[in-house]
């Protein structure tokens, strides 16, 4: 499977480890990586527009390179939350495997961020 060349660019603005973790997942799972470091224009605009809790400099999104990466399985329908689960245990499965701690943005306490993965 793989993934796209846009999503490749994005995937190495982030970490080794979600590098690895996430080139992984794609062998198996269609997916696509629509985040990965965020500069300050666009983390302070998914604040304002209420798709973060984080203000610029708080997220793991805002290092270099990124601590954190958006995933979003293929097709994308924003609205099959069963889609996103069965991508996500895949992904939280295969960091156990390889030894990479991250937590998943669905377990977030108030906004439930399904595509969000970050190191810890």
């Amino acid at each position: 499977m793989g993934l796209s060349n846009r999503s490749i660019q994005k995937l190495n603005t982030c970490h080794s480890d979600l590098k690895k973790l996430i080139e992984a997942v794609a062998e198996e799972e269609k997916c696509a990586v629509i985040c990965g470091f965020r500069g300050r224009y666009e983390q302070e605009k998914a604040y304002y527009e209420g798709r973060s809790k984080a203000k610029w400099g708080t997220s793991k999104h805002n290092l270099k390179p990124s601590h954190a990466v958006d995933v979003v399985p293929l097709p994308l329908d924003w609205n099959n939350i069963p889609s996103f689960e069965k991508l996500g245990e895949k992904i939280m499965q295969k960091a156990d495997e390889l030894g990479i701690k991250i937590k998943w943005g669905r377990d977030f306490h108030g906004l439930k961020d399904y595509p969000h993965f970050e190191l810890i």
